[in-house]
């Protein structure tokens, strides 16, 4: 990692996990952060021997990359498709699952997971399942595993009072990062999964334009993820102090950091972006103020350029005289129409080039997965109505709807896939409380 700031769990905690008893780990929501925490669990015969409870999707994909070679742990099973997940679990090959709450919930009543033979449960960061009004679904799944060891996740304990009092009561607390009491400066931000964080960092040099800039990912593939970028002249993985040269122009933080590693960063530069989730959002702020988003490049932009590139063709051509057959031939349309028009109508035909043809990633759909469909009477429409009205997205936003049996699939722009998620999830629609994920096929 670039800055290892993680303490290992001291000879207490240790031993409250061999003696199989609730622990309250504080650590910031992300995958990296519960590192030592897991590298500290004991073996377990079960299998599935842990349940690894996770506010959203992606954070789960994240921890099963980040952690997969603990022997202890492993295999570590992501349930991003419920067939594959419930055909493993029934072969015996996945020791850890990590899941949303209400993907385990789905795959209890599919009789596909277990709970009393449960070795523990990890509930990760239960603030945000909490704040999704998932309380009563997590209340029920945890009444079912009453043998399982308990370890609680979270960002901050202090709100957790009753939580904690019913399902972690007189457990020991570990910090891995606390969060500072007011925030330690500035920072600016751009919310972008994981899988295109490189490509946004590439963005935000072009945009910033840095001498020297340091990037900071805990990820221990990071060197190989940033090979190419790293070439650049100026850019390198963050170091474990400060160069002796003087701050750099800008560090990238390509993944929440905790408040020590934040304050490492403003040492070692004069500028901050961090690239993230939109469910890290509220703890950055405890971070960082003033926070502010940082623009990168996007369709819009490209079509303005395409546009610019256009005009400027066009004056070059115009400069350099027109052949009198092209004029002669527009010469009775110009007596019936403007020439404005005349020129706008042979740019729709692509004589000139077609200005509008937008790139071919300018909307790029992510399917989402409700579990319910025909059988529940569930109509288009009401999916519709909870994207606009609860979930808050625009028309133009939501896609195809196509309705099964048991299920329904909803296209949502990517960029708006994992709010659409956690606003449905939870939703009650046709009198029963839904639940979505990502669909990944």
């Amino acid at each position: 990692m670039a800055w290892e700031f993680i303490p290992p769990l001291d000879a207490g905690l240790r031993a409250t996990l061999a003696a199989k008893k609730s622990l309250v780990y504080v650590c910031p929501p992300s995958a990296w952060a519960a590192g030592s925490l897991f590298a500290a669990f004991p073996p377990a015969e079960a299998t599935p021997a842990t349940l690894i409870l996770v506010p959203w999707t992606s954070v789960g994909v994240e921890l099963a990359a980040a952690h997969h070679s603990l022997a202890d742990l492993g295999p570590l099973h992501p349930a991003t498709g419920a067939a594959r997940t419930q055909r493993l679990l029934a072969a015996g090959r996945i020791r850890t699952l990590i899941a949303t709450l209400p993907d385990a919930l789905d795959l209890v009543r599919r009789s596909a997971l277990k709970l009393d033979g449960l070795a523990r449960v990890v509930i990760g960061w239960p603030e945000q399942l909490l704040a999704a009004g998932l309380g009563a679904g997590l209340d029920t799944l945890l009444a079912d595993a009453p043998a399982a060891q308990r370890i609680v996740l979270t960002a901050d304990e202090a709100p957790l009072a009753d939580f904690l009092e019913r399902h972690a009561r007189r457990a020991p607390v570990g910090w891995a990062a606390r969060l500072p009491a007011t925030p330690v400066g500035p920072a600016r931000y751009a919310v972008i999964d994981r899988p295109r964080r490189v490509t946004a960092a590439q963005a935000v040099l072009d945009v910033l334009d840095p001498h020297r800039a340091i990037v900071w990912d805990p990820s221990p593939t990071a060197p190989a993820r940033w090979a190419d970028l790293l070439a650049a002249e100026g850019v390198r993985l963050g170091p474990e102090t400060a160069p002796t040269a003087g701050p750099a122009d800008l560090a990238i933080a390509a993944d929440l950091p905790s408040a020590d590693v934040f304050a490492a960063l403003r040492g070692a530069a004069r500028e901050i972006v961090v690239l993230l989730d939109a469910a890290q959002l509220p703890y950055l702020r405890r971070l960082a103020a003033p926070l502010d988003a940082v623009r990168l490049p996007g369709a819009a932009d490209r079509a303005r350029d395409r546009l610019t590139q256009l005009r400027r063709e066009v004056r070059e051509r115009l400069a350099a005289g027109l052949p009198l057959p092209e004029l002669l031939a527009l010469d009775s349309l110009f007596d019936e129409h403007d020439p404005a028009l005349v020129a706008a109508a042979l740019l729709a035909r692509g004589d000139a080039g077609p200005p509008a043809a937008a790139p071919a990633d300018v909307t790029a759909w992510v399917r989402v997965h409700v579990n319910a469909g025909r059988r529940d009477q569930l109509r288009p429409g009401d999916l519709v109505g909870a994207l606009l009205n609860a979930v808050g997205l625009a028309k133009e936003d939501i896609g195809r709807i196509e309705l099964r049996e048991g299920f329904t699939l909803v296209d949502v722009r990517a960029e708006e896939a994992e709010r659409a998620v956690r606003g449905l999830t939870g939703t009650t629609l046709r009198g029963r409380r839904i639940a979505a994920r990502l669909d990944r096929r």
